[in-house]
Formats: C-alpha cells, sequence, structure tokens
C-alpha cells in the first residue's frame, strides 16, 4: 500500500474513534456509489446523519488538510450525501456535510480539526 493511502486510511480510523469518543455512531466506512466513496457515514449525538470527508495529512508542507476540499470536492459530496440518503431513506431524518482535517505529527500523535455543515 501506498504512503499517501496508508496515511487516508489511518486519518479515517482516527476520526471514527474520535466521533464515537464523543458519543457519534459510525454507520459506514468507505462507501460507494456511481458518483464517488464516502469515507464515512456517522450519526450524531442529536440524530443527524453525516456525511465525514476525511482530508489526513503527515506534516504541514502542503497546507492545512481541509485546504484540499475544494467547492468542487464539496458538491460532489453533497451528491454523495443525496445518493446516500436515496438508499437508506429509512434511516434519514436530517443529514448534513461535515469536513475533517487530520495532520499527523513526526512523533506519531495527530491533531483533527472538524469543520461542520460545509457548503460549496
Amino acid at each position: 500500500m501506498d504512503e499517501r493511502r496508508e496515511t487516508g486510511q489511518r486519518g479515517e480510523a482516527l476520526v471514527a474513534a474520535y466521533l464515537e469518543r464523543r458519543g457519534w455512531r459510525v454507520i459506514c466506512r468507505n462507501w460507494r456509489c456511481a458518483t464517488g466513496e464516502i469515507d464515512l457515514v456517522c450519526c450524531d449525538p442529536d440524530g443527524v446523519m453525516v456525511v465525514c470527508e476525511v482530508k489526513a495529512r503527515s506534516g504541514g508542507g502542503y497546507g492545512s488538510p481541509l485546504e484540499a476540499i475544494t467547492r468542487a470536492k464539496v458538491s460532489k459530496l453533497r451528491q454523495l450525501a443525496a445518493a446516500w440518503a436515496k438508499a437508506y431513506p429509512e434511516r434519514i431524518q436530517a443529514l448534513r456535510v461535515d469536513a475533517f482535517g487530520v495532520l499527523w505529527r513526526a512523533d506519531g500523535t495527530a491533531s483533527v480539526l472538524h469543520i461542520r455543515g460545509i457548503e460549496p
């Protein structure tokens, strides 16, 4: 597995654990459809289904991980959220798209930045 993919998978696992510690439930990981892939679908403590986009970096040389989420990416995430809601209508009362930036430090620790309700 290449280093970039491994960094991303570690970031997704970290965010899933981070959210579970805060009372969220992970519903699925790496959900795929014809439009693309959702990193995580979670249910927050208020019962809102949340499509989670996780961007992870192993250093600050390329800027903040969240800078990689462009307007086009947000639009695609919203399409993916709609596709997920169509596939699982019984699970949806409310739905939003959140972004998570994971920055791994040289000592193996990481910081997580959570942006709620991203818009294009």
